[in-house]
């Protein structure tokens, strides 16, 4: 028996060192638990940019200012959808009713196949069932009126087994619906007819869409036989736009739409307002005449729809009032930035809608057409914050600048006289906007452009400079004295680009010109000299651009002087955009370059001259400096005083006529400088040329409107609750300018005449001139607010 060790079971360990064991895997196993519970999910890259996408997204706009392309799709499945009915029911009818006597047997057959010059097939189940229908009235008639027999039960069984409904309602709906895609409306019409006749209950839809094609074309009287027709009750929301949308589609662009703003009101007297897309179209309308008692009528018909129909306007609606307010009512200022910064407040703030990019366009060109610098430095903020504060999870802006923005923002540079925000725009424009982006330089764009130019004011004035000296070191030392004064009085272009976005380089867009030509550097033109350069430049580039030929007095062009390609050929050389172009000269150049870029421009490029262009150049010559200027002033005057009048004989009686603000200055221009030249006699007689051409009683009447379209029908005041017009206003009668004043004479135009004839008898005439006029001003004023309208004229 072999030896064996024997086991020895150890003894449990006892005391601290068993206690401590058990409390340090308890506190291990409850780490691992607690690890557990508090590990983070993981995510991948791709899941955490759709999480950051999605709480970055912005809402997408309204369907009326973007179309879906998903629409076009469903229209296209729709329509395939209505062809397969369509012939399923020709298939099912073909055959089915045969005819019920000899003569009928004697038509041909109404179904047959269809060849290229057969009817479309909607045309050709519309007259099968037409023809079938008359048969079973026939046949129904025939029973109803068939003698009385001692068998009473032969006449029910016949009149119930008569089929009546020949196909179902979705059927007449898809025929309707093709009816209306191909544009005829008397073929829907007899769709619905059948409809009627047989039974069918009409479906709403299928009546919206026949006057839809009513309102598309602006035929009032067939939208209304087809209401009365088909409409058995109250009409629904989409048929009440249509009704008023055909009143506006009718009404003719230069009129005001009463007869629309008498629907919208009946409507309401009905407690059946319209949709807010009603108003917005009417207001629409509104604005878009020229014409002060409609704009008028506009804003007091926003006002009137938040009080009766409307409370909270959607941002669409917003968005037209907010960019009418730069397009004030006054004439005394150019934009109403306050209460455009009002509405975009309530908008964004009160009610907390979204803006989009047309909103910011608006409050953009609001605030920027006030030409006040605290405004215009407001509008490049807006434009920061669109691009700012709207960004995806990628950084890439939701709104990005337009030709819209950008024009928004020219207007607000070129009143400040800010030709570095101008340029730097100009630049960032023919550089290309993203994909998708309508950022073209066009003529407006570019009008914008030579208008800043004309308003910047260059740092170096020369007069202030020392003489240059012979010596190299001295004329170093004029450079840094020219330098100083341009720190002190000039602004560095980048710094101001800067505060419209940070990405602008100093060299972004810099066109580059070889030695001797014009440079675009990041520094604005220092001169007069140079201003002149950079828009000969730029004009020149225009020129090749458009492929239009002009004498360029033999400079060439190196391929490194502009960027590649054709920026500028969207320009349309209008004659806005060369008075835009000569008013640099005039500002920065002298008398006799403008007197020959004027004569010599507009014939070389085939351009016909407006009033505009003989205005100012007239006012150019109005403030020439002491002689041998003046001299130059006279007989460049007397050159455009013989073009003018040829002008202004033949604008008299024709259409449209001259502008009468235009034939004042035109006037007051050629008074002040025959009066500054000393030719008081000939000043005297082109003063009673003008009185007797547009005579002080000529202001004394009113314009004669129709009846619904004066003042005092559009703009009663008279307190009610209840009426068809607008209840609540946002503008009186006093605020409202007179759109058809015909030219007069003040005493600002010929201050300079009465001066120097201070010691002469003729004085006594041009204080009777001034007299008269501002007497006739004040009795039209005076006749026109307190117009009242006659009993049977409409209140609107």
């Amino acid at each position: 028996m072999k030896n064996t060790i024997p086991y020895i079971v150890p003894e449990p360990v006892s005391g601290p060192i068993a206690e401590l064991e058990k409390r340090v895997q308890a506190l291990e196993e409850a780490a691992i638990a607690e690890s557990s519970i508090l590990e983070p999910p993981s995510y991948t890259e791709e899941e955490l940019m759709a999480v950051y996408e999605d709480l970055l997204a912005v809402p997408k706009p309204e369907p009326e200012l973007e179309p879906d392309t998903d629409n076009n799709g469903m229209q296209i499945s729709q329509n395939e959808e209505d062809l397969a009915i369509i012939s399923v029911i020709e298939q099912r009818l073909q055959g089915s009713f045969p005819p019920v006597d000899e003569e009928e047997a004697s038509v041909e057959p109404m179904i047959h196949t269809p060849s290229e010059h057969s009817p479309p097939s909607y045309q050709r189940v519309l007259l099968q069932l037409e023809n079938l229908i008359l048969r079973l009235e026939a046949v129904q008639r025939s029973v109803t009126l068939q003698p009385e027999s001692s068998d009473e039960g032969l006449s029910t069984p016949l009149h119930q087994f008569v089929p009546v409904n020949i196909v179902s309602a979705k059927e007449c709906e898809a025929l309707v619906r093709l009816c209306v895609q191909a544009g005829d409306r008397q073929s829907a019409e007899k769709v619905l007819g059948l409809m009627r006749r047989t039974g069918l209950p009409l479906p709403t839809s299928s009546v919206t869409e026949v006057l839809a094609l009513y309102a598309k074309s602006g035929e009032v009287a067939g939208i209304e036989q087809a209401m009365a027709n088909f409409l058995t009750g109250a009409p629904a929301e989409d048929q009440r736009h249509l009704h008023i949308k055909a009143h506006l589609k009718a009404t003719p662009p230069d009129a005001i739409p009463t007869t629309a703003l008498q629907v919208l009101h009946n409507y309401e007297l009905q407690s059946l307002p319209a949709q807010m897309r009603t108003y917005t179209s009417v207001i629409t309308s509104l604005f878009s005449r020229h014409s002060s008692v409609a704009r008028a009528q506009a804003w007091d018909l926003f006002s009137h729809m938040r009080y009766v129909a409307h409370p909270n306007p959607d941002e669409v609606l917003y968005t037209l009032m907010i960019r009418a307010c730069a397009s004030p009512i006054s004439t005394s200022r150019s934009s109403e930035p306050e209460r455009a910064l009002d509405l975009w407040t309530e908008m964004t703030v009160d009610k907390r809608i979204t803006p989009t990019a047309r909103a910011y366009g608006a409050i953009i060109l609001a605030c920027a057409k006030s030409g006040m610098k605290r405004y215009v430095n407001e509008a490049f903020r807006l434009a920061r914050e669109m691009l700012d504060s709207y960004r995806d999870a990628r950084g890439n802006p939701a709104f990005r600048p337009d030709k819209r923005t950008f024009c928004a923002l020219l207007e607000g540079a070129k009143r400040v006289g800010d030709l570095g925000r101008a340029r730097w725009i100009l630049a960032e424009m023919v550089k290309g906007g993203e994909d998708g982006v309508d950022s073209r330089v066009d003529e407006e764009v570019m009008m914008h452009v030579f208008h800043a130019y004309t308003a910047y004011k260059p740092p170096f004035v020369r007069s202030i400079v020392p003489p240059a000296k012979s010596d190299s070191q001295d004329v170093a030392e004029d450079t840094a004295d020219i330098g100083e004064d341009i720190k002190e009085h000039g602004t560095d272009a980048s710094e101001v680009s800067a505060d419209f976005s940070d990405s602008s380089q100093s060299n972004s867009g810099v066109l580059v010109v070889e030695e001797g030509q014009p440079t675009f550097s990041h520094i604005p033109p220092q001169s007069r000299q140079e201003v002149i350069h950079e828009v000969q430049a730029l004009f020149r580039r225009i020129l090749l651009d458009t492929g239009r030929v002009l004498s360029d007095n033999g400079v060439q062009h190196s391929p490194e002087s502009f960027p590649e390609g054709r920026n500028f050929e969207d320009v349309i050389l209008s004659p806005r955009l060369l008075n835009s172009y000569l008013s640099v000269f005039y500002k920065h150049s002298s008398l006799e370059t403008s007197r020959e870029m004027f004569w010599t421009l507009y014939s070389e490029l085939g351009v016909e001259r407006n009033a505009r262009a003989y205005v100012e150049a007239l006012e150019r010559c109005s403030i020439a400096k002491q002689s041998p200027e003046r001299q130059i002033a006279l007989q460049f005057m007397n050159e455009l005083w013989s073009k003018w009048e040829a002008l202004e004989n033949s604008k008299r009686d024709g259409e449209p006529p001259l502008d009468s603000r235009l034939i004042e200055r035109a006037y007051a221009a050629v008074i002040r400088i025959l009066a500054l030249i000393g030719e008081l006699d000939k000043s005297l007689n082109h003063i009673r040329s003008f009185v007797s051409k547009y005579p002080p009683k000529s202001l004394r009447q009113p314009f004669s409107l129709p009846p619904s379209l004066s003042i005092a029908a559009m703009r009663s005041t008279r307190t009610a609750l209840v009426g068809a017009r607008p209840l609540v206003r946002l503008t009186s009668p006093a605020e409202l300018p007179d759109d058809h004043v015909p030219p007069f004479l003040m005493f600002k135009d010929v201050e300079i005449l009465h001066h120097r004839l201070a010691a002469s008898e003729q004085i006594g005439y041009i204080k009777w001139v001034c007299k008269a006029y501002e007497w006739a001003l004040r009795n039209r004023r005076h006749d026109t607010i307190r117009a009242a309208p006659s009993p049977k004229e409409s209140v609107v």
